[in-house]
């Protein structure tokens, strides 16, 4: 059951759950400065109501977008521009200059929407009040610790994915080692004493020994089984030869029937010549000649 939780892809899983949440924890933030914007900037033209939901929601969803492709997916566009800037001969600095601005910018607007959220806290409940402080330190740096981790894991992310192949085919080799062990464990109980006492000396071909007779055992019984089901087969197929053999035998009776019951089949011909035509046409054909014994 422990396999399920403690492998390399939970734990990338877990990391892409946490980047997810702490960017959608701040598209929440947004939620209220971008209301707030939104009632500034779209009142007149959409109403108060509209306005402050419009602007609430572009808001969140710019933050996140723009948080998740310049910290998740950032390593990515980082090669891209760092290829042109080496590669193409038209870098001048600039590009990998306006690549980190851009981190800079998207983490200043999220730590903006905190500061907003966390003043919201101080205002609402007095900025005397102790219990409204501390409420808005803690948010502040629970937010900065959420970004922060964020940030980080982001790059966790990069390198898991990108990672070297001669990684994966070592762990390849680790797993068919353990695989191996623990499928010489599953023989151990079929071993006999002597067996098991040559391999605790070490000798492996004891295990070999109880694979291969463990192997044909079950290729007997594979083979009995594929006799069992070509032997249903055969009878499936007999009893459909015989059925089709009786339904052609119903096919012909059926056309043997329609023949018999067809009155056609038993009218006469009452109009036929008689025997004295037939012998004047014969004389009359071009074709007969009658012999006189002269030529």
């Amino acid at each position: 059951m422990i396999k399920w939780f403690h492998n390399d892809k939970f734990a990338l899983g877990w990391a892409w759950f946490v980047e997810l949440l702490a960017h959608g924890f701040f598209a929440v933030q947004a939620f209220l400065i971008g209301g707030f914007l939104g009632e500034l900037a779209l009142t007149t033209v959409l109403g108060a109501r509209i306005g402050t939901l419009l602007g609430a929601w572009l808001l969140a969803l710019f933050i996140f977008g723009a948080a998740f492709q310049a910290f998740v997916l950032g390593e990515y566009t980082k090669e891209h521009v760092e290829a042109y800037e080496n590669e193409s001969g038209k870098g001048d600095g600039s590009y990998i200059s306006s690549w980190k601005q851009i981190r800079y910018i998207v983490g200043g607007i999220e730590i903006a929407s905190l500061a907003f959220r966390s003043f919201t806290i101080l205002q609402e409940g007095g900025y005397t009040s102790t219990s409204a402080i501390v409420q808005s330190a803690i948010n502040a740096a629970f937010g900065g610790l959420l970004l922060w981790y964020a940030f980080a894991q982001a790059k966790i992310i990069h390198a898991s994915v990108n990672r070297p192949v001669e990684y994966d085919i070592a762990q390849s080799q680790e797993h068919a080692g353990r695989t191996l062990n623990e499928r010489a464990l599953q023989y151990i109980p079929k071993m006999t004493p002597e067996q098991l006492a040559r391999y605790k000396a070490g000798d492996t071909t004891s295990v070999e020994e109880v694979a291969s007779s463990d192997f044909f055992a079950q290729e007997q019984k594979r083979q009995e089984k594929q006799e069992k089901y070509n032997e249903k087969a055969a009878k499936k197929q007999q009893e459909w030869q015989r059925a089709e053999h009786g339904r052609e035998q119903l096919r012909k009776a059926r056309d043997t029937a329609s023949n018999i019951f067809n009155p056609a089949m038993w009218s006469r011909k009452k109009d036929g010549p008689k025997d004295n035509e037939r012998f004047t046409d014969a004389l009359s054909s071009p074709g007969h000649h009658q012999s006189n014994g002269s030529r």
